[in-house]
């Protein structure tokens, strides 16, 4: 994993980590929604007439300066998007990825964002939407793999699925048999155990995370909850 999709699985993880936990202590946390922009593909409204005259004028500029290679501009743009979630600027992000959707429809990365900023939100049934239609076109990425696992343990979590904690569950354990040195895999792993009261088994997947080569990014203040539940053996 190279550093820039081990960076954006991580800020990911840590976001959707803080909206479970938000979401399970309180009401939902929702993105703001002023406009078209902030809801994912534009909320594929119809467009007034100057959103349609804004779009056309973005696509030309865009054209002229990538000479009509819109996936490299999408692709770029999708980067910036990224960027800016990190950053913690969700509206922001919101706004680039739906560029870099409107750029190229097929654009695995730029559905991925968009999933993931509305798994942030915790709107999950939206976020699963995006993350299987993302999975078209992103699907063998292990990083995007991990976080549509994290957002199916989640979703079920909240929701208190069965069916979908099961799904996570067994998504986690596929991972880690592709790559069984994924830090984000084994700590959303253990989340999810956490918050099924497993302990135990939390423990044995954060000590794996350990052993990984990206152990210095895991959650602190997760593993201190984990161990007033259970200390460390």
């Amino acid at each position: 994993m190279n550093s820039h999709t081990l960076h954006r699985a991580i800020a990911v993880s840590l976001l959707i980590f803080c909206a479970l936990l938000a979401a399970c202590a309180a009401e939902e946390p929702q993105m703001p929604v002023e406009d078209a922009d902030l809801l994912p593909k534009y909320g594929l409204l119809p467009k007034t007439d100057a959103q349609q005259e804004a779009a056309d004028k973005f696509l030309a500029d865009t054209d002229r300066e990538y000479r009509g290679d819109r996936k490299k501009a999408s692709k770029e743009m999708a980067e910036r998007a990224w960027y800016l979630l990190r950053q913690g600027d969700s509206a922001t992000a919101m706004k680039r990825f739906n560029e870099a959707w409107l750029l190229d429809m097929e654009n695995g990365s730029a559905l991925w964002g968009m999933a993931a900023l509305q798994g942030q939100a915790s709107k999950f049934t939206e976020s699963l939407q995006l993350f299987a239609e993302a999975e078209h076109f992103a699907g063998d990425d292990t990083d995007f793999m991990a976080d549509y696992a994290k957002t199916v343990a989640f979703a079920g979590l909240k929701e208190k699925d069965k069916r979908l904690v099961e799904n996570a569950l067994n998504r986690f354990a596929f991972i880690y048999d592709r790559a069984p040195d994924h830090t984000m895999n084994l700590q959303n792993w253990a989340i999810t155990l956490y918050f099924l009261g497993d302990y135990q088994a939390a423990w044995e997947k954060i000590n794996l995370a350990m052993a990984t080569p990206g152990q210095a990014e895991l959650n602190r203040d997760f593993i201190a909850k984990l161990k007033r539940k259970k200390p460390r053996h």
